[in-house]
């Protein structure tokens, strides 16, 4: 019986890598005015952000329902497959919540769904460890001690342009969006634990910047061995500049650059970047 990977559509995958890891997206949905998209599927990012920056009414998201993850689920086994399933942190979603019901609906115990403790390539990172160790034969069993490992010691630092959306979305208070906005400062947050906290604020990208290879250095991480995420949402030239600016100050085993989808993008808002990786080799 061969494992068969799922997540949600949160871990924003290239869609090459998606394909090459051969991992079942299924996707939360963001909501206007007007009508709801499924992510990634009838809403590219380049269109969501696009809409975003001139909606009058701020769009909502919603998680995937227990019965999508009941249909997703029962056909793998059908297939003969197990299915570890691994999805964004359940503070930020209940996208988590719903995959458990749907676990417990199904009542096998050839499904096992996983809590990240975080998103985008956090996760994304923990399906690319999760797929090398299914090549080598690994059981669920070992790959879930792997990426609980690596949950521990995810590390994300991701600069964002204005604080509004994610205070509107409720994954910061408004004192903490306020604070923000003084001064034109770049809140820069980091994500642990299911927790989104701001650890900095800096004057412009360029210093934001700065401050990401200085976090780099004072933390002593070595990335000679590590992959790591170049994530933007829509300036990709702020992207390009976090790799190049990475790439001139250490030695990286590998940088994958990413593109923040439209349900991350509703609250983390257009113009953010950063970088996401494990700690642990």
């Amino acid at each position: 019986m061969s494992i068969k990977l799922v997540t949600d559509s949160t871990s924003d995958l290239p869609k090459e890598l998606v394909d090459k890891l051969g991992v079942k997206v299924v996707p939360l949905s963001v909501n206007f005015p007007e009508r709801s998209y499924l992510d990634g599927i009838e809403l590219k990012p380049e269109e969501f952000y696009e809409k975003l920056v001139t909606a009058k009414e701020l769009p909502t998201t919603s998680q995937v329902n227990p019965g999508e993850f009941v249909e997703v689920f029962q056909k793998l086994l059908d297939d003969g497959h197990e299915v570890l399933g691994i999805f964004l942190a359940k503070e930020l979603s209940g996208t988590f919540s719903a995959a458990t019901i749907a676990k417990d609906t199904i009542g096998s115990n050839k499904i096992h769904v996983f809590d990240s403790r975080g998103v985008n390539a956090m996760t994304g990172l923990m399906l690319m460890e999760a797929s090398k160790m299914i090549q080598t034969g690994a059981s669920v069993e070992d790959i879930m001690k792997r990426i609980q490992l690596m949950s521990e010691n995810m590390k994300s630092v991701i600069m964002i342009d204005t604080l509004k959306y994610l205070v509107k979305g409720g994954r910061l208070s408004k004192t903490q969006g306020a604070a923000g906005s003084l001064l034109n400062l770049k809140p820069i947050i980091k994500i642990e634990d299911g927790v989104v906290e701001t650890i900095h604020k800096a004057r412009g990208k360029t210093k934001a910047v700065k401050w990401i290879m200085d976090w780099i250095k004072e933390g002593g991480y070595d990335l000679s061995n590590k992959t790591v995420f170049v994530v933007n949402s829509n300036d990709f030239e702020f992207g390009d500049r976090i790799k190049n600016t990475l790439l001139e100050n250490f030695k990286v085993k590998e940088v994958i650059q990413a593109q923040i989808g439209s349900v991350v993008g509703t609250h983390s808002g257009p113009g953010c970047g950063g970088i996401m990786f494990c700690a642990i080799d």
